[in-house]
């Protein structure tokens, strides 16, 4: 027996009225409103929730965006820091490079001025017994006397100018010892300084 179109349209419309009462009860539950209330007052607290809903997705979008530029800049200063932690650690295997090398070149030149110094020393030493030798096989005429003298006089100035040579050469190793001991120390400074930093 098939139904007449009256009937389909009043059963459809039966449909239509309980699928809306369903989705008005399953609304006002979500929304928790009074079942019983009305529908404009069930459609502006949808409009409130879509509102409140809009405002948090602009709410989240915006600190999403302000949470990228916070790690861009973050990423950014990880950069700085580690090409400054690379600069510190050039700088300071070149200071203590440089500290070895005047380190050797201090031993070095320590060696050489101590060679000169013992040299001048024997050569003091010879001068003086040649003196010694000269005195004692010269006779005490007046001619060995002038010649004595003059013997002596020019001995005395060698001896002078060779001990004026060995305390000027004794000055100049003090000094060059005293900047080379100068240049260690701020070396040395120097490499503590990154090394206070790093730690920091």
């Amino acid at each position: 027996m098939t139904e007449t179109e009256a009937e389909l349209q009043l059963r459809v419309w039966k449909e239509l009225a309980i699928s809306k009462q369903v989705l008005m009860l399953a609304a006002t539950d979500a929304l928790k409103l009074d079942k019983k209330c009305t529908p404009e007052e069930l459609k502006q607290a949808l409009e409130a929730t879509i509102k409140r809903s809009i405002e948090a997705e602009l709410e989240l979008s915006s600190a999403q965006e302000q949470a990228k530029l916070a790690v861009a800049a973050v990423e950014q200063q990880l950069v700085k820091s580690k090409k400054t932690q690379e600069a510190v650690e050039a700088a300071l295997t070149e200071a203590q490079a440089n500290v070895q090398q005047l380190q050797q070149q201090l031993i070095t030149e320590r060696a050489y001025h101590g060679q000169q110094l013992k040299k001048l020393k024997e050569q003091l030493a010879e001068k003086e017994c040649a003196i010694k030798t000269i005195s004692t096989t010269l006779s005490d005429s007046p001619e060995n006397v002038v010649k004595k003298l003059k013997t002596l006089k020019k001995q005395k100035m060698d001896e002078s100018e060779a001990r004026k040579k060995a305390e000027e050469a004794l000055s100049t190793l003090r000094k060059e010892k005293q900047k080379l001991e100068q240049s260690l120390k701020e070396l040395q400074t120097t490499q503590e300084e990154p090394e206070e930093e790093i730690a920091a």
